[in-house]
């Protein structure tokens, strides 16, 4: 399984920050070690050396490694090696490193003159080398490239050979592909050209572009089938002349947009240059809350971010909201060298009228005992599938509101999730009762299975009743969603995710389930000659709860399971979650942390031949990162029927945790 690690943790040496005015050429990277586009780097990797054109001051920011990697410096200050802690584990084969150095705003990487490195990033795959594989030998714009022209209409990738038909190519910030972006290539097939899909329009200026060549290992490779290592290039654009005005670059969601979530919280701005701290804004269409709002910079002072009152109001339907910048009489918005911004307008549309319904046990004929919420993006019609997320208050509690306003909550965040994938979202509100705490209903635990409760006996039937009676109602709505279902969730709803998709395979369309607290349910009896019962593994499942596993189709079902290497919630070690012979067996066959466990988990699902992907992101804690949702869109992405009408779009992708 290949693995890929995230752009995410930075490590910074006396952060120097260059002055405005600094002089001199920027530095740029000679080489790397490994090189860019490298296979076959070994899981250990003592050190990766950085060497530099010319001596630099001693800083240096990065992210993409996790685990306290130590840079020292060389006598000449122009190659920095970075080492291996002697703790941390060996990486996978599969895994892909990609490193980015200078990543805004931290541009610690400078010369002696003061002057930062450009933002550059590098990748390179461990273990699984392929003999004669095609490099990359140039990009245009080159690695790391800076001023580059705000008018640039294409980037051009030379080969070290012949490629074949493949293509595989991520870009982000401003640069924009789809499937319709003009790609050609060179009578000899060593040469693409990627051209814009928004052309004429300019690039925003100090933006910094990012590629990634074959982000998943794969597509792009010779006639032969020899696939080119995983690749990353990146390059910044012309800043702003001192004497020029600042602009408004950018701002989330766009200028126009007509598609805003009625969750959204946060407004966000982003100018041309770096600003003072002052502001001056009203809101004249809309009534946003300007006076109830937090307002917060950036660190780099090139991005406002207005976050509405968290009173779980729902933006109202259809509603323009229109913002006027710098209104005239005054100037708040001024840049850092004294120049206001003009007087700007900026606004947005709420998505056409999206539907929030929430059902009552009374309200069906279906057999369940909890209300749950069913959200429907405005638009959707034809055939999709149905998106479940398990519901997770964190807490116990036996006050049934403390649980709906949970559940209300994951919702508000998921929705333009959901949205994204054209998909309704169905929420439950299970409770978590103070008073049977050992019962980990928003676990599906193996109390959950075999308690008599009234209200909780058996949720994960419960669940499937919501479903069908979901799905009925969706059909009568022009909507058609398959009994197969995607199903997410994260840490307590990670392990229901995991532990449903398991127990009901036949209802499942793909499941992701991030950080299964500490350990996935094991798809198999036994082993290494141990028994494993639930909630290890499936051993007495159909004694506990009467279910006969399909092995079949529970091979068939597409699962992705996620987690941060520096995640250490376990749930495990709490008697809410194991007993104490469970306890002792999954730390003693497999390990006393979820990382530690994470390679055990790996293997078994593979010795059973699930269809299961297994990612592991560095430096990432017990939430889930931005790269993390990207990847359960991509997986989702790709189980979805064709024939659903609500586009896919990247606009509002950035959901919080």
């Amino acid at each position: 399984m290949r693995r890929f690690l995230s752009l995410v943790v930075l490590v910074a040496v006396a952060l120097v920050w260059a002055p405005a005015d600094a002089i001199g050429s920027p530095p740029a990277v000679v080489s790397t070690e490994p090189a860019n586009g490298a296979t076959g780097v070994a899981p250990d990797l003592p050190q990766i050396v950085l060497t530099f054109d010319k001596g630099m001051s001693g800083g240096y920011s990065f992210t993409g490694l996790s685990g306290g990697w130590g840079g020292q410096w060389s006598q000449d200050q122009r190659s920095l090696t970075l080492s291996r802690p002697p703790a941390l584990p060996p990486w996978s084969d599969g895994t892909i490193v990609t490193m980015v150095l200078n990543p805004p705003p931290y541009l610690s990487f400078g010369d002696l003159e003061g002057t930062p490195l450009g933002t550059y990033s590098f990748s390179f795959t461990v273990g699984a080398a392929v003999p004669g594989a095609p490099t990359v030998v140039e990009t245009a714009p080159a690695n790391g490239a800076t001023g580059v022209s705000t008018s640039l209409q294409s980037l051009v990738i030379t080969f070290s050979e012949t490629m074949g038909d493949g293509v595989s190519l991520s870009a982000s910030g401003p640069w924009l592909l789809s499937g319709t972006t003009p790609l050609t290539w060179s009578a000899d097939r060593r040469t693409l050209t990627v051209s814009r899909d928004d052309l004429p329009a300019e690039l925003p200026r100090s933006s910094v572009v990012f590629l990634v060549l074959n982000p998943s290992g794969d597509g792009f490779g010779d006639p032969a089938g020899n696939p080119l290592g995983t690749y990353s290039f990146s390059f910044t654009t012309a800043a702003p002349a001192p004497e020029d005005p600042p602009e408004v670059v950018d701002t989330d969601p766009a200028d126009g947009a007509r598609d805003a979530g009625r969750f959204l919280q946060t407004f966000s701005i982003t100018f041309s240059k770096a600003m003072q701290p002052g502001h001056a804004i009203v809101c004249d269409a809309g009534g946003w809350d300007l006076d109830g709002s937090a307002i917060a910079w950036s660190p780099d002072r090139r991005t406002l971010s207005i976050t509405r009152p968290q009173d779980d109001r729902l933006l109202p339907a259809g509603t323009t909201f229109s913002f006027v910048l710098n209104p005239p009489g005054s100037q708040g918005f001024v840049d850092v060298d004294g120049n206001p911004l003009s007087t700007t307008s900026v606004s947005f549309t709420v998505e056409t009228p999206s539907r929030l319904i929430k059902v009552a046990p009374e309200d069906s004929t279906r057999d369940f005992s909890w209300p749950y919420y069913l959200w429907i993006p405005g638009g959707l019609e034809g055939s999709t599938a149905l998106l479940v997320e398990p519901n997770n208050t964190g807490t116990v509690s036996d006050v049934e509101q403390v649980h709906d306003s949970s559940a209300l909550s994951l919702l508000g965040w998921r929705a333009s999730f959901a949205a994204r994938l054209g998909v309704p979202l169905l929420v439950p509100t299970f409770p978590r009762p103070r008073s049977h705490w050992t019962v980990y209903t928003h676990a599906l635990d193996r109390d959950s299975l075999v308690t008599t409760m009234e209200g909780i006996e058996r949720i994960d039937l419960q669940l499937l009743e919501m479903i069908d009676d979901a799905r009925q109602r969706l059909g009568a709505l022009g909507i058609e969603v398959p009994e197969k279902v995607l199903m997410m969730g994260f840490s307590a709803s990670g392990q229901f995710t995991n532990r449903f998709a398991i127990l009901h395979p036949e209802r499942i369309l793909a499941a992701a389930a991030g950080s299964p607290g500490g350990w996935p349910l094991a798809p198999v009896d036994r082993w290494q000659g141990e028994t494993l019962d639930y909630n290890v593994g499936i051993a007495d499942v159909e004694t506990l709860a009467g279910i006969d596993i399909d092995p079949a189709e529970l091979r068939a079902v597409p699962l992705l399971l996620y987690m941060g290497n520096a995640d250490t919630n376990d749930s495990v070690p709490f008697s809410d979650g194991y007993d104490q012979n469970q306890r002792e067996q999954v730390n003693r066959l497999f390990g006393t942390t979820p990382v530690e466990r994470w390679p055990h988990a790996e293997a078994i699902y593979a010795a059973a031949g699930m269809n299961a992907t297994f990612r592991l992101y560095p430096g990432i804690g017990h939430t889930i990162s931005n790269q993390m949702f990207d990847d359960v869109a991509t997986f989702f992405t790709g189980h979805l029927r064709p024939s659903r009408t609500l586009a896919v779009r990247k606009a509002g992708s950035r959901v919080a945790p």
